[in-house]
């Protein structure tokens, strides 16, 4: 255990100084004082209408570890505070069903961010980061001797700091591989980037991302020739790493191309809310908003082309969503390896000449080339990394947490 500061505010505005992320004090006030043990898997908020990609994968691996260790899993919500009588039961409770309709079996129990200072922790508890605002509150904690550092798991799933344009934010985000914390790390692009800054990261504990096999299956199966070819926008405007203004650009130009040879296309964009955008040439780009689960693998299994941009090196779960289920994705590189991801995955540079002639090229493909089978089609096994199982037994093993058993 570190030793403890005494003046935990000093410590606090020294360590925080370069991030404006109010977050950063959240677990100062966690003591160590329960002989029981949980697996504290701490997120900034949690929304069960979301409860896929990042969050499942966090989820997943929290239920593993508490698998491997056997222990109760603990979910921290640091953003939720002054919630009161029936509305904090209602919350909680709908949290916990949603919880326990995903994982039967599981034991869970949910902290909001204002119970951190009354909730008994156990000196051997497992927490688990899971973005960088959580390991930033994390390593903060690790340095008062709240939480112990070699208690902690930290789950990389993209490079955060290329999240943000060069706000104060990037400097705490960057500390966080550095914090001492053992890493798990999602996919082989991530852990080669983080290689590339100097971060190191064991091959044993690189992944692949989990893809939801069963649902994918099923809209293969129900995956049906449209009259008119539809190409799907993953259209994120609040989220620079998702490079929208680039994106609309490319699909401006695509469809003046099909104008042009007079082909009719429809154009939809899901990820945010918002108005319809007026593309080029009389198309429209209709806006669906955020998708709940079911909704979404609705829309994807209409898809023949979807473009789909990350700026940062996670190779993100659409594309692999459309390309597993039989559609095509388009994509930006960013480290060289994105062409060979998957057979119905196609890269090109970030510019929307290059994307918008790709975009075409794929819409023409999707309904005449025969040279890539129509239907479901896995991810090669090994190809992003170990499965999720294997990468959480070396962790655990490598961090020296060995089980307990329960009483």
């Amino acid at each position: 255990m570190p030793a403890v500061r005494d003046n935990e505010d000093e410590l606090a505005e020294e360590f925080t100084v370069s991030s404006p992320n109010p977050l950063a004090r959240s677990l100062l006030t966690v003591r160590a004082e329960a002989p029981s043990e949980h697996v504290n898997v701490t997120l900034l908020d949690f929304n069960p209408a979301a409860m896929f990609a990042g969050v499942k994968t966090a989820l997943e691996t929290a239920v593993l570890i508490g698998e491997v260790t056997r222990r109760p899993i603990r979910m921290i919500l640091l953003r939720t505070t002054g919630l009161l009588g029936d509305d904090r039961a209602q919350f909680v409770e709908e949290r916990r069903t949603a919880l326990e309709n995903a994982f039967p079996d599981v034991e869970w129990s949910i902290v909001c961010g204002d119970e951190l200072s009354s909730t008994p922790f156990g000196r051997d508890d497992i927490w688990i980061a899971t973005h960088w605002m959580t390991a930033h509150a994390l390593d903060l904690a690790t340095r008062v001797g709240a939480v112990d550092l070699q208690r902690v798991i930290y789950l990389v799933q993209d490079y955060e700091p290329d999240h943000f344009a060069g706000d104060g934010d990037r400097p705490a985000a960057e500390s966080t591989y550095r914090a001492g914390f053992t890493l798990l790390v999602n996919s082989r692009q991530v852990a080669a980037f983080l290689r590339g800054h100097n971060v190191d990261v064991k091959e044993e504990h690189v992944f692949a991302p989990q893809f939801d096999s069963r649902q994918l299956r099923t809209v293969a199966s129900r995956r049906s020739t449209q009259t008119v070819p539809l190409i799907f926008f993953y259209g994120r405007p609040s989220t620079p790493r998702n490079m929208f203004e680039l994106g609309i650009e490319a699909l401006r130009r695509a469809s003046s191309e099909f104008a042009r040879r007079g082909k009719d296309v429809e154009f939809v964009m899901a990820g945010e809310g918002g108005p319809d955008i007026e593309l080029a040439d009389g198309f429209t780009l209709r806006n669906l908003g955020v998708l709940e689960r079911t909704t979404y693998f609705d829309e994807i299994a209409r898809v023949d082309v979807g473009l789909t941009l990350q700026a940062t090196p996670h190779p993100s779960h659409l594309p692999f969503d459309l390309a597993i289920s039989g559609a095509f994705a388009v994509t930006n590189e960013v480290d060289g390896s994105r062409n060979e991801m998957h057979p119905r995955i196609v890269a090109t540079s970030s510019t929307p000449e290059a994307l918008s002639s790709l975009l075409v090229a794929m819409v023409d493909r999707a309904r005449s080339d025969v040279r890539v089978p129509i239907g479901y089609l896995p991810v090669r096994d090994g190809q992003l990394g170990s499965s999720l199982r294997n990468a959480v037994f070396s962790t655990i093993r490598d961090a020296g947490m060995a089980p307990s058993p329960r009483n």
